[in-house]
C-alpha cells in the first residue's frame, strides 16, 4: 500500500491538517451542540472556563503533535495514538458511569402551559435526614428531589455536591482532549507515512512539491 503513496501526492501533505481541523471541530461540537446537549454536563455545571480549557489544551496539543510527527518517530507516535485511544475509551466510560448515577431532572416552568426537563447532577451522598427519609418511604432518589421541590441542598451537601460536580467534569475534559490528541495523532501520522517527510515539512512548497 505504501508503495502507492505518489497516487495521493496532490493531497498527502494537507492529511494531517484536514484531520487536525476535523479533531478540533469535533471538539466544538459535542461542547456546544445543541444535538449533543444530553451527552455533555448540564449547562449549568460546564462554566465557559471549561470550555476555554479544552479548547486551549487540544489546541497546544495540536501543535505538539503537529511539531514532533517526523518520520524517525513514526512508530512512537502510533504507539502513543493507540495509549490515548484506549485511555480516551476509559475516560468515556467513567464519565458516562457519572452521569447514569447521579444525573437527575428537573422541571422548570417556561410559560404558563409549558414544562421544560433540566438537567441537574445530584450529590454523592444524601444528607441523614433525606437518606432516612428515602429508606422509610422506599423511593428512589429522582422521586425524593420531586418531593422536595427539586432543592438539590436540602438533599445534598454542597461538598457532596461539588465531589459529583468535579468528577464529572473531570473525565468530561479528558474524553474531549484525549479523544482529539488522538485523532490529531492519526491525521499526522497519516501525512508522515504518505509523504515519508516531517509535518512540519508543509509549510514549505520546496520540501512539499504536491502543494501548488
Amino acid at each position: 500500500m505504501l508503495n502507492s503513496v505518489s497516487e495521493y501526492s496532490p493531497f498527502a501533505p494537507i492529511v494531517g491538517y484536514v484531520g487536525a481541523i476535523m479533531a478540533a471541530g469535533t471538539v466544538l461540537f459535542f461542547i456546544w451542540g445543541g444535538t449533543m446537549e444530553k451527552w455533555r454536563p448540564p449547562d449549568e455545571d460546564l462554566p465557559g472556563t471549561a470550555k476555554k480549557l479544552v479548547i486551549l489544551l487540544c489546541s497546544v496539543g495540536m501543535v505538539l503533535l503537529w511539531y514532533v510527527a517526523t518520520p524517525e518517530v513514526i512508530d512512537w507516535l502510533l504507539g502513543v495514538v493507540v495509549v490515548l485511544v484506549v485511555a480516551c475509551v476509559a475516560c468515556f466510560l467513567q464519565y458516562s458511569s457519572l452521569l447514569g448515577t447521579y444525573l437527575f431532572n428537573k422541571k422548570v416552568v417556561t410559560s404558563k402551559n409549558s414544562i421544560r426537563d433540566v438537567r441537574i447532577l445530584g450529590g454523592r451522598n444524601l444528607l441523614p435526614e433525606a437518606e432516612k427519609k428515602r429508606r422509610r418511604e422506599g423511593v428512589d432518589i429522582q422521586t425524593l428531589l420531586e418531593g422536595a421541590a427539586y432543592k438539590a441542598d436540602l438533599l445534598w451537601s454542597r461538598e457532596e455536591q461539588q465531589w459529583v460536580k468535579r468528577r464529572v467534569l473531570r473525565f468530561f475534559i479528558l474524553t474531549l482532549v484525549l479523544g482529539t490528541y488522538a485523532l490529531i495523532g492519526i491525521g499526522f501520522s497519516t501525512q508522515v507515512i504518505l509523504t515519508k517527510k516531517a509535518a512540519t515539512s508543509v509549510i514549505s512548497t520546496k520540501n512539499a512539491p504536491g502543494l501548488p
